[in-house]
């Protein structure tokens, strides 16, 4: 997400994020934060990589944890284990805001997914960022350590369907966008 004065976020980072980012990150541009929804390994891949190229602070509601980036899975997966990052400031439990590289965000905690999930919201370009929580005509699994199916449907009706304007437009980690009117009225979860 492209900032002020050549200041770049991005959300997440997989698995070969960090070369990507050398690679189309314009001149004289810098990223300076890295928002993590959520710490799993297919998320965070690159995220200590990215820290340590291009010196961006990294948010999370959680301090790293490798119980968090289900690392014990990845091995058993035969994928290999992210490596330690820092989180400035764990972000917490609570809905609140910050600005990063000039744009307002809002950050919702989203547990249910992981207990570390997040969403984070520009209220100004109606965008939703959320992770693994909410996908189009979906919704995250619940099978793994942390997830809670209960805690994550209660999660999205109070922070996102009662909450966001429905126009507003959604990118999930995986798959294609959607907007928040468009899963309240198809998406078999939350009806």
């Amino acid at each position: 997400m492209a900032g002020l004065h050549g200041e770049f976020v991005a959300i997440d980072a997989p698995d070969g994020f960090a070369a990507w980012v050398q690679q189309i990150l314009p001149d004289k541009a810098r990223l300076t934060h890295l928002l993590l929804t959520h710490q799993h390994f297919d998320h965070t891949a690159d995220a200590a990589a990215l820290q340590h190229s291009t010196g961006c602070m990294v948010h999370a509601v959680a301090a790293f944890d490798e119980a968090l980036s289900l690392a014990k899975h990845a091995m058993m997966w035969g994928i290999p284990v992210p490596g330690a990052f820092n989180v400035e400031k764990p972000l917490g439990s609570a809905v609140g805001s910050a600005t990063w590289a000039g744009l307002n965000w809002h950050i919702l905690p989203l547990p249910g997914h992981s207990v570390d999930g997040a969403a984070y919201y520009l209220p100004e370009s109606g965008i939703l960022f959320s992770g693994d929580s909410l996908f189009a005509g979906s919704i995250g699994r619940t099978d793994l350590p942390g997830g809670s199916m209960d805690e994550l449907l209660k999660q999205l009706h109070e922070k996102l369907f009662l909450s966001l304007p429905p126009q507003t437009r959604v990118y999930p980690g995986h798959g294609p966008s959607t907007t928040i009117g468009k899963e309240l009225a198809s998406n078999p979860y939350i009806a």
